[in-house]
This record gives C-alpha cells, structure tokens and sequence, in this order.
C-alpha cells in the first residue's frame, strides 16, 4: 500500500513539473521566442523567421541577427541576414562584411556580390578602391557587381578610368553595361560624347548598350542632351522608347511633361509602365487625368493599371486621393489595384481616408472569407499613426481567425498605444491561442 501510494505521490508531482514547464513555455513573449530561434534555431528557421521580420518591418533583432552574421557557415543565411539589413538600411555589418571580402579567399562568388552590394551604400574611399582593383577580376559577376558599386562612389577621379575601360575593344563586352550605369550614376559629365555616339549608333550589334546609354545620359542630365533623347522617342525599337521614357525624368518638367503624357498612349505596355512611373516622380498635376484613365481602362491591369495608381499617389493631392479612395472602396475593382490603393493611402493620406477604410471593414467584416479586409488590416498593423487606435480594438475582437488580433497587437505595439493595455491584457489568459497569447505578452513588455 505504502509503495503504491509513493507511486501516485511521484507521478502527481512528476505531472506537475511537465504542466508547469508547459505554462512557462506558454508564457513566453513572442521576443524571448524569437531571440531563442536566433540563437539556438537551425538555420531554416531563423531564415523563416526573418522572412517574417521583413514583413513586418521588425528591426530590434538586427544586433542579434548580426551576432549570428558573424558566427555563421550557411551562405543562404549569411544573404537572408544582409537582406534583412538593407532593407533597415542598418550598417552595422559593413566592416566586418568587408574585413570577410578581403581574407576570405573560400567564398563563392554568389555571396561575394552579395557582400558587394551590402557595402557599397556606405563606401569609404578604402572601400572604393577595392572595388576599383575588382574591375578586372576574373569573375564576371564580381567584377560587374564592383563595377555598379563604384557608381555610388562620388569619387570623379574614377571617371577617365572607366571611360578608358568603356573605349577599350579588348575589355569584356559583357562588363561594358555596368561602366556605362556608373558613369550615370556618377553624373560624368566628360563621358558624353561616347555616350551619345552609342546611343545614337542605329547599326550597333548590342541594342543593350544603346539602351544603358541613353539611361545614362538621362541621369547626367546635360540640356544639350535633351533634343537626342527626344528624337530617340520615335525610334522603332520598344525598348529603347522605353529607356527614353525613363531618361527624360531628369529633366524639368515643363520641357518633357507632354511627352511622357504621350508615352502613356504607346503600345507597349512596358513605355506605358515607364511613362506614369516618370510622371509619378515629376509630380506631374498635369498627367492626373490620363493617369486616372488608364488605372481604370488600360487593357494591362497587372503593370499599367497598377503603375498608374502609384503614379496618382507618388504626385498626390485631393483629386488623386479621392480616386485611390474611389478604387480602394469599389468590390468591382481588382483585388490587385485594391491593394495597392489602400498601401498608398495608409502611407500618405490616412487622416482623410479612415473613414473609408472603416467602413471597407465593416462591409467585409461579416464574410466567410475577405482577402481585402485581411490585406487592410495587415497594412495598417505597420502603419504608425495613433489614431488607429479605434481600428484596431475593432480588430481585437474578430473570432473568424487569429490574425487580425495579430495585426492588431502589431499596430498597438507599433505606435505604443498603451491606452489599449486592459484590451491586450485579456489576450494573455489561459484561453487564448498561443500564438495571439505570446504577441500579447510582447506587446505587455512593450508598454
């Protein structure tokens, strides 16, 4: 009897370690979770969870993430950290990054022109010079990827260099389109005239060239360009029209605006694409009626029409943004351009278009299933403005799935609606999923 009683007295206290290490996993914030995967994890799943940061927009991990960089032997985890670290435009990693470039003889050369581009946003005159010394590297893909960088170099003593290798016969013509998009880049002034010629040269072998050079030109934005550029519109090659369209955004408005309108009438679609993205950076008020037009008409929805909404966002104002609004709103319009419109005026007109955006919700909230109202939430739940405050207890309390609960705790921890703390509050309690409960606790610790 005694034995079966310390038998029942064992396995009850063995049941209570196994629960209590159960709620102490459960009572885990979604921060210690994640800082565990990155430290423990196997590679896939931090590069999963990366994925997710990306999405969210979630930087606090970068230090971490950057310890790791530093510890790492996976080459597929070493360009998933550094994309997470470009898109945050955090150079934490730089010097490491080019101390690894330089003593590491091992690395492919896949992840060498990852590490290239890495750097190249935050050149010193060091770094500069090694890529010059790159030019002539036996990969092609190095040497054009160190190439491109020293286009964002600002060094102009560079310039006659690539000038000699552009002029060169002997150099690699596969390495030729790079020199040209860094003499852009570098606004190289002294690279005109050979510029031009390959522009202009109707019987070049490599129509590529032509192209990256009348790009460039554009980007040097010389007014004795301007009258070449303009005759290359009516040229018979699509493309080059193309590259036309792109080059003349550069120059003043007043001198191209008509010209980039008449693009929107080309017939092909990817002048059209170019054309409303050129007019979207000019700010052109002039194009917002065409521009309205073809986001509504043009027969290639997925790259015109989309292109000439961004466009109507990019130049802004009421007649643009009650269009966006007008799209976002509409069941009949593409699900695509939907989501596009409610991208811009969550980023550049959310004060006059909550309302709207409230009742695409309530419209939507009773559906079996609603792709814009979970594409809406999840846009807002990054989208730092405090008076989404009211937006998101709504969100709180949709039971059809989790993740409008998860954008919304997203949201409130994005613009520390504290506020809100009794709301979250309920969300870590023993009944809640444990995904909605380990954001909640996060977003706890938050306040």
């Amino acid at each position: 009897m005694n034995k079966y009683k310390l038998f029942i007295f064992l396995f009850f206290m063995l049941s209570l370690i196994i629960f209590a290490d159960e709620k102490a996993e459960e009572s885990k914030s979604l921060e210690e979770e994640r800082l565990e995967t990155i430290r423990y994890g196997i590679d896939s799943q931090v590069m999963d969870l990366i994925k997710n940061l990306v999405i969210e927009k979630n930087y606090e991990f970068n230090k971490d993430l950057v310890k790791l960089l530093e510890s790492s032997t996976n080459s597929r985890l070493d360009e998933s950290i550094i994309s997470l670290l470009d898109n945050s435009e955090d150079d934490s990693a730089v010097e490491y990054i080019f101390n690894k470039l330089q003593e590491d003889y091992n690395l492919r050369d896949n992840i060498r022109v990852v590490y290239i581009n890495y750097i190249s946003k935050y050149q010193t005159l060091e770094i500069s010079e090694y890529f010059l010394e790159l030019i002539e590297e036996e990969s092609n893909s190095v040497s054009i990827a160190s190439i491109k960088a020293l286009g964002k170099s600002e060094l102009e003593h560079i310039i006659p260099t690539l000038i000699d290798y552009l002029e060169d016969s002997l150099f690699d013509s596969l390495r030729k389109p790079a020199i040209i998009e860094s003499l852009g880049k570098l606004k190289a002034y002294e690279a005109l005239e050979i510029l031009t010629d390959i522009a202009t040269d109707i019987y070049s072998d490599d129509k590529s060239l032509r192209w990256r050079s009348v790009v460039a030109l554009g980007e040097i934005g010389s007014p004795e360009s301007l009258p070449i550029l303009k005759s290359l519109f009516s040229d018979e090659d699509p493309n080059l029209r193309n590259y036309t369209i792109s080059a003349l955004k550069n120059f003043p408005s007043k001198e191209v605006e008509k010209l980039l309108i008449q693009g929107l009438k080309d017939s092909y679609w990817k002048v059209r694409v170019q054309a409303a993205e050129s007019l979207g950076e000019l700010g052109s008020k002039e194009a917002i009626g065409i521009l309205i037009y073809k986001s509504e008409n043009d027969p290639d929805i997925r790259n015109v029409r989309s292109s000439a909404l961004n466009a109507l966002g990019d130049i802004g104002g009421s007649e643009a943004f009650e269009h966006l609004r007008k799209m976002y709103q509409n069941e009949r319009t593409d699900i695509s351009l939907r989501y596009i419109a409610i991208q811009i005026l969550a980023e550049k007109d959310l004060s006059n278009s909550l309302k709207i955006i409230d009742k695409v919700i309530k419209d939507e909230w009773d559906k079996d299933k609603s792709f814009i109202l979970d594409y809406t939430c999840k846009i807002l739940s990054s989208t730092k403005n405090s008076s989404l405050k009211e937006t998101y207890l709504k969100m709180l309390s949709y039971e059809s799935t989790y993740n409008l609960k998860l954008y919304a705790l997203r949201g409130i921890k994005l613009n520390s609606l504290a506020s809100l703390k009794q709301e979250v509050e309920k969300l870590t309690s023993e009944d809640t999923p444990a995904t909605v409960k380990k954001l909640a606790i996060d977003v706890m610790k938050s306040f």
